[in-house]
């Protein structure tokens, strides 16, 4: 199927489980023993008789026996048999959790929004529900959009920043884990239309045309910058353009950067013009420029004048710039015998008491 073009949705969540277990769970066995006792206790046994001369003159002075409560103290004892069974299963709480640490990466993305990012020159490959070959071309801004989403998605450890470009900078979001926020805002990004129609322009996310590179790598550094905890602080350049606005160049930009532990990798997106139609005034990006970027602060210098190319150069930062994480899995037992115990306790006093002190009336 050939990718789709808008913006994954970004998830993440932790797991653990809990559940009710027996330390000693031969113990329940026992359990059916009590059943057939409480059955075979209201079996009638052999009838026994005595003779005895009449007592109806004593009836005016004695008490009714209490027969219901005698027959409450072995239902009691039972129970309490049955609790104390359950008590010696050793009942409890089992909780199973992961405990993550994670030195994650702080990456800011800066993405160019110039006029130029709306040029329809960047092919998807993939297949169509019948497994047919199939093509689609998207603009350049369509492509980053989708290919920087899929790429924030599969970095859920890590702060991630956004800064877009033009004729100026601007910060959209500072670093935070909060993925599914700078996705939201990357889908928000559009391009200024009508002037090259001859229509009434609509001013795009940026008002202001151009390529500021400098400008961008110096905001997104100063973000960076911020965090003096991180170990690992990286920038990733989405460009088709040339410097030409702003009042700091790029390499003096990657300069400070380099000098602050910052990596830059420059990817220059889109086909270059010049080589198929030999105009001098396009303004496509400067290759040059952007590996000095590259090489001053030891980041990797990427062309994608396809969508498999930049997936690719996306892939390959995702592969340099890991995270370290390290899980360990933690149970924790909750042990609950003392509930079954005590309410044992508490029945084998009862019956007993019920036992002794009200007994079942002889024969």
């Amino acid at each position: 199927m050939i990718p789709h073009l808008l913006s994954p949705s970004f998830a993440a969540a932790t797991s653990s489980s809990r559940e009710l277990m027996w330390a000693a769970p031969a113990w329940l066995w026992a359990l059916l023993v009590v059943l057939p006792l409480l059955l075979l206790r209201r079996k009638t046994g052999t009838a026994a008789g005595i003779d005895h001369p009449t007592l109806r003159f004593l009836s005016a002075t004695l008490r009714p026996p209490r027969e219901r409560a005698g027959r409450l103290g072995p239902i009691f004892l039972a129970l309490a048999a049955a609790a104390l069974i359950l008590a010696l299963a050793q009942p409890c709480w089992r909780t199973e959790y992961e405990e993550q640490k994670v030195s994650g990466i702080d990456i800011m993305i800066a993405c160019d929004l110039s006029g130029s990012m709306s040029i329809r020159d960047m092919v998807f490959a993939g297949q169509d529900d019948n497994g047919r070959p199939v093509r689609a071309t998207v603009d350049r801004l369509r492509a980053a959009k989708h290919v920087i989403n899929a790429f924030i998605a599969g970095r859920p450890n890590d702060r991630i920043g956004l800064v877009a470009f033009a004729g100026k900078a601007k910060l959209c979001s500072p670093l935070t884990l909060d993925h599914s926020i700078v996705s939201y805002i990357i889908d928000q990004f559009y391009l200024a239309e009508g002037a090259s129609f001859g229509r009434e322009a609509h001013a795009g996310y940026i008002s202001e045309d151009g390529t500021a590179i400098g400008t961008a790598i110096a905001a997104a550094a100063t973000r960076l910058h911020e965090r003096k905890e991180t170990k690992s602080k990286v920038i990733i350049l989405v460009t088709d353009g040339v410097n030409n606005m702003g009042s700091l160049s790029p390499t003096d930009a990657a300069k400070q950067a380099a000098q602050l532990g910052i990596k830059i990798f420059p990817i220059a997106i889109g086909r270059d013009e010049r080589i198929s139609r030999y105009t001098a005034d396009v303004d496509t990006f400067d290759e040059k420029t952007l590996r000095e970027i590259a090489k001053l602060t030891g980041g990797r210098f990427f062309r994608a004048d396809s969508g498999a190319q930049l997936q690719q150069a996306f892939a390959s930062i995702d592969r340099m710039e890991k995270t370290d994480a390290t899980r360990r899995r933690l149970v924790h037992h909750e042990p609950l015998f003392l509930y079954p115990l005590t309410l044992a306790l508490l029945l084998l006093l009862a019956g007993t008491g019920l036992s002794f002190l009200l007994p079942r009336p002889a024969p």
